[in-house]
């Protein structure tokens, strides 16, 4: 079945000088970060929420795109909003969170925020990932993570609360390569978090089943030369951009986008 268009395709919202360029995570798409851009914008920034190769269309497209090119669909991010916007801010979910901290360690953005950026992820036979790629070529995801967060009770749960899942394409199955390739990009960020010098906002959920909460305590550690703000998120899941904690989310982060433009007014 084809994914709805509007769940795949980019979105661009023109606005202040300031502009946010929302990155999606592994094997998702754009439609994790559209309720995040679209509170944004109604706020007055500029925002444009991409979509990284191979995303947004089927697991075998994904499969013939890396880390490297994924990098690179962030940069050119980038140099798009820098056409308009004097500030760049990347704002990224999950492997979004660490495409954003990328684009940091080279100093192409002015700030992060980071949901759930992966150091480490909870199911440790990822790392194993190797191992299994002569044998096979495509892995399925587990059932929590494609519905996170996950109801106790159908009956406990609001419309409300239920609705984003629908509004989010993902792959069911994700290629090993892409496995592969995401462990090499956490190793090279990993190595390279200390080179960052702008203002960071990094969130985690206490209730992530796919990356240990222990990462953002390790990102958070190799940062504080830049005095982090850390924010836990005590009732979402991995999903933090639709989860039941969403309208926080997005205020807490429209939140650190006036302060940080007005710690560069008094500068």
């Amino acid at each position: 079945m084809k994914p709805q268009r509007r769940l795949v395709e980019p979105f661009y919202f023109p606005g202040k000088r300031v502009g946010c360029l929302l990155i999606h995570g592994f094997s998702g798409s754009p439609s994790e970060m559209r309720f995040m851009g679209e509170r944004l914008a109604k706020a007055g920034w500029t925002v444009f929420g991409i979509l990284l190769s191979g995303h947004g269309t089927t697991p075998e497209q994904m499969a013939k795109t890396s880390w490297e090119d994924w990098a690179r669909d962030a940069e050119v991010g980038v140099r798009k909003l820098r056409k308009s916007c004097d500030t760049v801010i990347g704002i990224g979910l999950s492997m979004g969170g660490l495409l954003a901290l990328h684009l940091a360690t080279l100093g192409l953005i002015d700030g992060i925020v980071t949901m759930n950026a992966p150091m480490v992820l909870t199911d440790r036979r990822t790392r194993y990932v190797r191992l299994i790629k002569p044998f096979k070529t495509f892995v399925g995801k587990p059932k929590a993570h494609l519905l996170e967060p996950t109801p106790t009770r159908k009956s406990t749960t609001s419309a409300t609360e239920m609705a984003p899942i629908l509004e989010r394409f993902v792959y069911e199955h994700i290629p090993v390569d892409g496995l592969i390739s995401l462990n090499r990009g956490i190793r090279q960020v990993r190595s390279k978090l200390s080179a960052i010098t702008c203002p960071a906002l990094l969130m985690q959920s206490r209730k992530d089943f796919t990356v240990n909460p222990v990462s953002v305590q390790i990102i958070n550690k190799k940062i504080q030369h830049v005095n982090p703000i850390v924010d836990y998120w005590e009732n979402s899941g991995h999903i933090l951009t639709l989860g039941r904690e969403r309208e926080e989310v997005a205020l807490k982060v429209h939140e650190f986008l006036l302060k940080f433009i007005a710690q560069e007014s008094r500068v």
